[in-house]
């Protein structure tokens, strides 16, 4: 005899919340010819002094995230404001995955960069030594009909989600784009353009967590196997009983749920666990 239980979450934490009202997070200040980077009054504040055909380099600038998994689902929310610009177009950007900063030549680089252009598009890049072009889309109308206004506080987030990539502008969502996940614990931004803005407060949060304390009652199954017989309880279909090295299961979800399962014997010892995220319907394990 076993006991065989179930149950479904869906949890969130947050790695990165700063107010920028100090440097408490330890964000790199740089400050030289071409490049800005400082925290004024309560803003992170970002600035390329040269336009681009005069001076080429551009500031990667990342940071590490410790407890990120961008192969898992996340989010990153920015409040920020585009303060001047004037170079060949103006946009903001957002960076996800690898940088190395120790290369020169970036080989060790793998990032996603999703890039608001104000003119009304948006785009996703990723860059694995070099740039691959992923999809570009017009906005310009979404954009005009909330009366959208790079000078002022805006609300842009970034969320990867069940195998999508998704971005909001004060919660309005621009663009949904099936993506693959890369693995990496940085975010950043690419100054590239003359221009300057400012983020007044960012929050990452990794979604999804799995956390097997958490047992909600009315989708929590717990069934007593009876030997040569399958048992169902609450749509929980478990077998054979006994059992060598496998064991079927089968259950049916209303919607798309991360489901926890574990496998306990009967002095109560935790034999084996296993989270996944199912699609809606009839599972078989």
């Amino acid at each position: 005899m076993v006991g065989f239980s179930t149950a479904i979450f869906s949890q969130e934490k947050i790695l990165l919340q700063d107010d920028f009202l100090n440097n408490k997070n330890g964000w790199k200040l740089q400050r030289d010819s071409n490049f800005l980077v400082d925290i004024r009054n309560g803003a992170l504040h970002l600035e390329k002094t040269e336009k681009n055909f005069t001076h080429r380099g551009c500031l990667w600038y990342n940071k590490t995230v410790p407890g990120l998994n961008t192969l898992e689902d996340f989010s990153i929310t920015i409040y920020a404001r585009f303060i001047s610009g004037g170079d060949i177009f103006e946009m903001i950007d957002l960076q996800w995955g690898i940088r190395d900063p120790a290369s020169i030549d970036r080989r060790n680089d793998n990032l996603y960069q999703l890039s608001l252009l104000f003119r009304g598009e948006v785009k996703l890049d990723y860059f694995n030594y070099k740039w691959n072009y992923y999809i570009r889309k017009n906005v310009k109308n979404i954009l005009n009909e909330n009366g959208f206004k790079p000078g002022v506080l805006n609300k842009y987030e970034l969320a990867q989600q069940d195998g999508f990539v998704i971005f909001r502008v004060n919660d309005k969502e621009l663009l949904k784009q099936l993506s693959d996940p890369i693995p990496g614990n940085s975010i950043g931004f690419q100054q590239c353009l003359k221009s300057a803005w400012e983020i007044d407060r960012i929050t990452v949060r990794q979604l999804n967590i799995p956390d097997s304390k958490t047992i909600v009652a009315d989708t929590t199954a717990t069934v007593q196997l009876d030997r040569d017989n399958a048992t169902t309880g609450n749509g929980l279909k478990v077998y054979p009983n006994p059992f060598n090295n496998t064991l079927h299961i089968n259950f049916e979800l209303e919607k798309e749920e991360t489901v926890h399962l574990s496998l306990i014997d009967i002095n109560g010892a935790v034999l084996h666990e296993h989270s996944r995220k199912f699609t809606t319907g009839f599972q078989n394990m």
